[in-house]
């Protein structure tokens, strides 16, 4: 019997409602186009040729395969298997990890500036925001060194966002973030003088250094970061750790590559010396460095700054 007549008698134009009164109608709609040709056949019943097109929304999809299914099953739980199991927690050695330019492309969802600070638009973000390869890098990198993160991102400011950053890390194999940096102001003088960028940049060495500082313990450390601390170090006030030989430097649109990653391997193994300090040159000499950049540090204290 062929479902066309049951089914063009059903509908009127640009409605869905059942026709009082026709065969096989009810309230709740038209039985027959709920079973495709191929269910009936399944049943034991008959169609015509010219019915193929009267199927169901799926039936395009072949039939489960339970063979097949259970192939991809195994195959997922093999590739899960494959990475390379983590080791244990070593607290003496710190990932400081920023978020936005790391581990997600900047512009890869909607920001606002809040009172200098950029911060998704949404409270949470997403999975599928993130670059897978960035994530893998991140594995990588605790994989082999066994470090622990602290969470140095303008989005750890919220627990919305904080959590949700944690639910990503743990659906692909990373630990969650240990801690996370205190937050400071920044020097209003820095701002005014040099940009909002250069005075963010000194602010984060400054939450990194005061970490430090409550966590004697740490002896290796490195900040993966789309800025660049060499502002940071440039500015560098008492107290502040040197950042730039420490650091991993991000493009901000690739995020962290498998370079990235070898080089923050390098930097937890075997951790750079302090930078040397210049020794106190003549003043004609100091004058001629300072009329080549805007920003240098005075040769009498490497704390001091002399801006301009």
């Amino acid at each position: 019997v062929s479902l066309r007549p049951a089914l063009a008698g059903c509908y009127r134009r640009g409605g869905g409602r059942p026709r009082p009164g026709r065969p096989n109608c009810s309230a709740g709609g038209c039985w027959p186009e709920a079973m495709s040709a191929k269910r009936l056949r399944a049943a034991g019943g008959e169609t015509k040729a010219g019915d193929a097109g009267a199927g169901g929304l799926y039936d395009f999809l072949p039939p489960p395969d339970p063979t097949k299914d259970e192939a991809a099953k195994k195959a997922a739980e093999k590739h899960h298997l494959a990475r390379p199991k983590l080791p244990p927690e070593n607290k003496a050695r710190v990932i400081f990890l920023d978020v936005d330019g790391v581990l997600l492309a900047s512009g890869a969802i909607e920001t606002v500036v809040i009172d200098g600070v950029t911060l998704p638009v949404h409270s949470t973000v997403r999975e599928s925001d993130f670059a897978v390869s960035a994530l893998g890098n991140l594995r990588s990198i605790v994989q082999q060194t066994g470090a622990t993160i602290v969470l140095s991102s303008e989005w750890r400011r919220t627990d919305s966002l904080r959590s949700s950053i944690g639910a990503v890390l743990r659906s692909h194999d990373i630990p969650v973030f240990r801690d996370t940096t205190p937050i400071f102001q920044a020097k209003m003088e820095l701002a005014k003088s040099y940009g909002g960028v250069l005075a963010w940049c000194e602010r984060r060495a400054r939450e990194i250094g005061q970490w430090l500082k409550d966590h004697p313990e740490v002896t290796s450390w490195v900040a993966l970061d789309d800025l660049d601390f060499a502002m940071a170090d440039a500015v560098r006030a008492a107290g502040t750790p040197w950042m730039k030989h420490r650091s991993v430097h991000t493009d901000d649109k690739v995020c962290l590559t498998d370079e990235g990653a070898v080089e923050a391997v390098r930097i937890l193994l075997d951790p750079p010396p302090e930078p040397r300090i210049t020794r106190k040159r003549s003043s004609s000499a100091v004058e001629s460095s300072n009329a080549a950049s805007p920003l240098c540090i005075t040769e009498d204290s490497p704390d001091r700054i002399r801006l301009g």
